[in-house]
């Protein structure tokens, strides 16, 4: 036994092995595909990161998801067959699935549908949680009120108190009439802008303290100059001007004091919370939006593992963002970042339970096919002519991946079956249950040590481990191998034929 007769062997197991694993692949992608098997994963995965696996939680986090893939944005990426044939082929499938799912007793994890996405894009996630939350609306509500309260209790009624001051000192009840109608005027078409969603918050500032200045240049134009009351008047402007923004500091300030936090936000679901009380109020005072948000929210719980990740998140999110950036944004895409993370531990999941079930289809391959690896290697080892051909063929195989190689493993995996279609049909490979096969296996059974357990189920075993191996695994190596060989020379027949 030399080098070049072992490698042939190698060759020739590695070969076979690569057929097999490909002809599983097809049978996983294909069952797969009828039983949906990476949607309903993708879903379950989803369920698990809303409820954060905990069971008490998971009829919220299914009611959840459902709701989730309602969303357009999800909705959107299941694309039903259309045409008579594919919608044929498709109803096959979901009875193939509802058959399947009686049978192992687990449940449609679409509901009332029968499919879903088999992937779902980040942002496209991110975007339906936050729509699920309403948490622009939100936001959007609280702003405006607090924005309102703001210019009410801040501008308006203090410049209306100094004003009707001034009248009383002087006995003119029209002094400035004109002009704090149009400051008032101003204002509301100011917050009207900021509602319509025309401008933002640090606009909105930066127009009202230049209406005020514009109010408080008219009224030292129009009041007379030297007058200790025209003075007291418009020292006590400055003072409210001062409120609204009167340097950049204070300008952070205001803003971090009308924009409600992330935190705030998911508050709103906490009936007991501060922020419910004050969108409560909101609503009593007859708010439309935020009596028809304030209803949903009743209906509409959050897990508590899904809370306190969303938290987390909204944490993150007030500590690395300024204040003038828009955090909803912000908070999506720290949305978007932990869906990845889960994702990734999802795809982990189910690269696992695929290996087991290439396992179970490899040994089924195995039984099937009489694959038997004892067999295999015995043939290889004694018949020069029969791993000549294989190993020729396997050569060529190589050759040919190399020459159609496109640096994606799947796509040249691909190739690779379409060059070997029907290989295991055309090569005299040592497998199948012909007379010739079993009588073989019979006479090499007859030195087997252990003659309650038959030598052939061992022999379908370590094939069903080598295909769950995966055709990449087997591909690469059968390129190394063929490189080695080839560097090595060819060989020539080994071996004692029989």
């Amino acid at each position: 036994m030399n080098l070049p007769f072992i490698l042939d062997l190698a060759l020739g197991l590695i070969f076979t092995y690569l057929l097999l694993s490909l002809l599983a692949s097809e049978i996983q992608e294909l069952v797969g595909a009828v039983l949906q098997w990476r949607a309903e994963h993708l879903k379950r995965s989803i369920e698990v990161l809303l409820s954060g696996n905990e069971a008490e939680s998971a009829a919220i986090a299914k009611d959840m998801a459902d709701a989730l893939y309602e969303s357009p944005w999800i909705k959107s990426l299941n694309q039903e067959a259309r045409g008579r044939i594919a919608r044929s082929f498709r109803s096959i499938c979901h009875a193939i699935g509802k058959i399947y799912r009686t049978l192992t007793g687990t449940r449609n994890v679409f509901g009332e549908k029968t499919s879903g996405p088999s992937y779902i894009p980040k942002e496209a996630f991110a975007n339906s949680l936050l729509d699920r939350l309403r948490v622009s609306e939100s936001a959007q509500i609280l702003v405006e009120s607090r924005l309102k309260q703001f210019v009410d209790d801040q501008i308006l009624q203090p410049v209306n108190n100094v004003l009707a001051d001034l009248r009383a000192s002087t006995a003119n009840e029209f002094l400035l009439n004109s002009e704090i109608k149009q400051l008032e005027q101003l204002v509301q078409q100011i917050l009207q802008d900021f509602q319509a969603g025309r401008v933002g918050l640090p606009e909105t500032l930066e127009r009202l303290d230049g209406r005020f200045k514009e109010f408080y240049t008219v009224a030292k134009r129009v009041l007379p100059e030297n007058h200790h009351l025209a003075e007291t008047f418009l020292r006590r402007l400055t003072y409210i001007q001062q409120n609204i923004a009167s340097n950049s500091t204070e300008k952070m300030a205001l803003l971090k004091k009308l924009q409600p936090s992330i935190a705030q936000l998911l508050d709103i679901f906490d009936d007991g919370s501060v922020t419910f009380e004050e969108f409560s109020a909101i609503a009593s005072r007859g708010n439309p939006k935020a009596q028809e948000l304030l209803t949903r929210f009743k209906d509409r719980a959050i897990t508590p593992a899904l809370k306190t990740s969303l938290l987390a998140l909204a944490n993150k999110v007030e500590t690395t963002v300024d204040v003038t950036e828009n955090r909803v944004i912000a908070f999506g895409r720290e949305i978007e970042a932990w869906f990845d993370r889960g994702m990734e531990r999802s795809t982990g999941v189910y690269k696992r339970n695929a290996k087991a079930v290439g396992l179970i289809i490899g040994f089924l391959i195995a039984i099937s096919l009489n694959a038997d690896s004892f067999h295999i290697a015995t043939r290889l080892a004694t018949d020069s002519a029969l791993r000549s051909t294989i190993t020729q063929a396997a050569s060529q195989a190589a050759v040919n991946a190399e020459l159609t190689n496109t640096g994606n493993l799947q796509q040249d995996l691909a190739n690779l079956q379409t060059a070997v279609n029907g290989s295991l049909e055309q090569l005299p490979f040592p497998i199948g249950y012909s007379p010739i096969v079993l009588e073989q296996q019979r006479l090499e059974e007859a030195s087997w040590p252990i003659p309650f357990l038959p030598r052939r189920l061992f022999g379908w075993l370590i094939s069903a481990i080598a295909i769950g191996m995966g055709a990449g695994f087997w591909f690469d190596l059968l390129k190394k191998v063929v490189n080695i060989r080839t560097s090595g020379g060819k060989s020539g027949s080994s071996g004692d034929d029989k």
